[in-house]
Order: C-alpha cells, then structure tokens, then sequence
C-alpha cells in the first residue's frame, strides 16, 4: 500500500519515472514556425520533486504536458515508468496516463455546480465510476490535506488554497506514481503557497516522483525542492 492508502505498483524497478530524449514542439503560424520546446533531454529519477522554472512563454508548460503524455512532440520521445507513450494511439496513451500521471492544470479544472466530492471522483467516471475503495480514498485524501468538512460543498465556495488541494486530491484519487503541476502556488497567498508546497514535499516523501512548473520563487527556492531546470526560450537553460 502506498503511504495514502492506494495499491503498490509493479513497474519496472530500474526504469527513472520520465526518460525524455530529444522533445522538440513546433507550431505553425502563417508562414512562421515556432518551437515551443527545442531539443529537450531530461531523465527523472523515481522519488523526487522537481520543477521547471522559467518566465511567461519559456516552454515550461508545454515541455510539462509532454512529459506527462498530454501533448504529443513533434519529434524525439518520452517514457513513463520504461514505456514509451510517444507513438502510441491516442485511446492507449490516454490510458497508460490516466493510471500513472495524476495532472493538476493551471486553471484547476474544476467543475461549478458540483461538490467537491463529485469533482475528486470525477477521473473514475471513464472507468465505469467510483468504488467504494474509490471513494474512501477520495475522503481519505480531502481529510488529509485538510478539507474534508468541505467534501459536499460546492467547489466556487472554497478559497483559492482549498481550490488547489481539491484539484490535487482529484489528481491523486488513482493513486498515480507520477504528478505534474502547472503553476500551482499561483494567485495564492504566502501561507497557502508554502502549505501547497509542503504537501508536494509530502507526496515526494510517499515515493511519487513530483514535477512542478512554476515562475514562483516561493517554490522554486524551496530548499525540499531536488531539482530545478531553468528554461527560457524553450530550451534548458540551466539543471
């Protein structure tokens, strides 16, 4: 069992939890090609938080949807957990992602006019919907970052810091090896950004591997933080 109450996973031991190699994204604009992301390498050891940090429109985003298998590179390729997701059919990487990659957007993503509660269950309705075992994970999860008295209210009634946990819970109700965030002590005060924090540290210390991308030096300069890949212009600045 995991340190949360999930099943243990069976992945190849040996194999890092992201070996990216070569990720180029380029976009076409009119007559203008525009690499978001160029000649990226990147290998991530199991068990450790690391972030990408770079400004506005340094590729961080978009090179974190592609180690995460959300976006498709334009060339060169990514695996998870020793299974390469690049050139798989979109309906097989969708379901190597949605059992090891628990994805927390920017904007959060979550649903108005639905409990909180709702919204954690929400990636278990591809699957046929919640189990009992689902389920007391999701209440398990919400009472450990703090917000189990909030689990049948509406989510537009939390603060921007429950907002974020409720996403993050959402995020881990599969028990994913493997979390990505975009941004997620953004638009949050001090206080909540440094708890944010210190429950990414947390699910580190479970044995996740947690990767963050982040223009904010609340988390960036976090001393539990591993690893920080400096990007600009869509490459890697610095590691």
């Amino acid at each position: 069992m995991s340190a949360d109450g999930g099943e243990a996973r069976d992945d190849a031991a040996d194999a890092p939890a992201i070996a990216a190699e070569g990720l180029r994204k380029r976009y076409v604009d009119g007559s203008r090609r525009i690499d978001a992301v160029a000649d990226v390498t990147l290998t991530v050891p199991r068990g450790q938080l690391w972030v990408l940090r770079g400004p506005s429109g340094s590729g961080k985003t978009t090179l974190l949807g592609m180690l995460g298998g959300m976006l498709v590179p334009s060339r060169g390729s990514v695996a998870l957990m020793g299974d390469d997701v690049t050139h798989l059919r979109d309906h097989h990487r969708t379901e190597v992602r949605r059992h090891r990659v628990g994805f927390v957007f920017q904007e959060l993503s979550l649903v108005s006019r639905m409990s909180v509660r709702e919204n954690v269950l929400l990636p278990l309705v591809p699957l046929g919907g919640a189990t009992k075992a689902h389920e007391r994970r999701a209440e398990a999860l919400l009472e450990r970052f703090g917000i189990g008295d909030r689990a049948d209210s509406p989510v537009e009634s939390l603060s921007g810091g429950q907002r974020q946990r409720a996403a993050l819970a959402r995020g881990l109700v599969l028990d994913p090896p493997l979390v990505l965030l975009d941004e997620p002590t953004a638009h949050l005060d001090t206080d909540n950004a440094l708890e944010v924090v210190a429950l990414l540290a947390e699910l580190r210390d479970d044995g996740r591997t947690v990767i963050a991308a982040t223009h904010d030096p609340r988390l960036a300069d976090d001393a539990r933080v591993d690893r920080v890949i400096r990007m600009r212009d869509g490459r890697v600045e610095e590691a």
